[in-house]
């Protein structure tokens, strides 16, 4: 791991379709493992790059409009990112997933995976995410960086919720009362980064919030919920460039439209929007831009005890921009898990993004298996032995501690 000692920070974009044949299904229920066909597309399932280039160290950025993906599904974490690029060695590749429930069921939860007409058509995603990749590299730039934060209440809620019967989840007691919206812990923190050539132009706009994208969730449509909405509206702005949204620590966070339909979806990516235009009108410049990387591999024991479960391993990325850093998760992270990788980084800003690289299913703390609820299953959606959580927070407090020791 070296840090690069020009000052010179190179960005670069690119965009492609990755929406399935109707055939490629969604996931109806997780627990009774069933996928459906879709019936209909509503919007097209984006890919979007980011390659970013300081002095010798170079790094890609993925976003998929994906529930998220694993080391079974696509045969090999580690063989299918050698494949996306010839240029950014695999560890310097990290793929993130929107959390879209109205894509295919790409995380092994049910037998989709294993059908013909799903591996035709991930084949067809990595053939466009290896094309992507070329073309941001070969359009790259010199470029600045600027961060900003803001908020944005009354799209998401703390869903677990304690009654007689145990923990539920919110859209069972529909509609949501206003006492519901108030419930701690939850993330209402809007995050963006701006990325513009030296003459200003908008080449990147990445937002960083945290929620559940189930406002169509089971509806038979393609979709890429809020997040897709937030970036077509951010798209269409000449002042964004492209944008790409990183999901965070989403696993208790749900907006109190579950499963109402596409006008939520719309109205929560709107007003995300807005909030990046107002961020992005007091963002401050990251200046010197300097970028460094760590990445970890971890294996941890599962409470499951099946001959074909393989996606145990943690992939661990952290990546800065001087005082800045972003640490990709894999699974589905709690909000309190976050708040104390932030509490224990010595960075002036830390970011946590959940679904990130081979998905390791929900990441609870002690705590929250001994409330119980959907989130503790066990199950192949939340199949990590019981210590995952406080070992993750260790080893991920250890890099970011390594990283803000060798950057400074």
């Amino acid at each position: 791991m070296n840090i690069p000692k020009n000052n010179s920070l190179i960005a670069g974009t690119a965009m492609a379709d990755i929406t399935p044949p109707l055939a490629v299904g969604l996931l109806t229920s997780s627990v009774q493992e069933r996928w459906a066909p879709f019936e209909s597309l509503r919007l097209p399932l984006k890919a979007r790059v980011i390659y970013l280039q300081y002095g010798a160290e170079k790094f890609v950025l993925i976003s998929l409009d994906l529930i998220g993906l694993t080391d079974g599904v696509v045969g090999g974490w580690d063989q299918f990112k050698s494949l996306l690029s010839d240029i950014v060695p695999p560890e310097r590749i990290v793929i993130t997933c929107t959390h879209t429930h109205n894509a295919p069921e790409t995380i092994s939860l049910t037998d989709l995976y294993k059908k013909d007409q799903f591996h035709t058509w991930l084949n067809d995603v990595r053939s466009k995410l290896k094309s992507a990749i070329s073309s941001a590299i070969s359009h790259s730039c010199s470029c600045t960086i600027s961060y900003g934060i803001d908020q944005l209440a009354g799209f998401s809620l703390q869903r677990r919720i304690p009654s007689a019967k145990g923990i539920i989840m919110s859209d069972s007691i529909q509609p949501i009362a206003k006492e519901l919206m108030a419930r701690e812990p939850v993330d209402h923190r809007v995050h963006a980064l701006q990325i513009n050539t030296l003459e200003g132009t908008a080449v990147a706009t990445i937002v960083h919030a945290i929620c559940h994208p189930v406002h169509e969730m089971c509806l038979p449509q393609i979709s890429p919920d809020f997040p897709g909405e937030l970036c077509n509206a951010l798209d269409q702005r000449p002042d964004s460039g492209m944008s790409m949204f990183l999901n965070g620590a989403a696993a208790d966070t749900n907006p109190p439209t579950v499963s109402m339909g596409e006008a939520y979806a719309h109205e929560h990516g709107l007003a995300l929007a807005n909030v990046v235009q107002q961020i992005a009108k007091k963002a401050n410049l990251i200046d010197p831009p300097v970028f460094a990387f760590v990445h970890k591999e971890i294996k941890f024991q599962t409470r499951l005890q099946e001959d074909d479960l393989c996606n145990n391993t943690a992939y661990l990325n952290i990546l800065c921009l001087g005082q800045l850093a972003l640490v990709f998760l894999p699974g589905e992270i709690f909000v309190e898990t976050s708040l104390a990788i932030e509490a224990a980084s010595p960075f002036d800003k830390t970011i946590v993004v959940g679904f990130s690289e081979s998905s390791i299913g929900y990441v609870p703390s002690l705590k929250i298996f001994a409330e119980g609820g959907y989130e503790t299953g066990p199950g192949k959606w939340s199949f990590l032995q019981q210590e995952a959580e406080a070992m993750l927070i260790t080893e991920v407090s250890e890099m970011l501690s390594q990283l803000h020791t060798l950057k400074n």
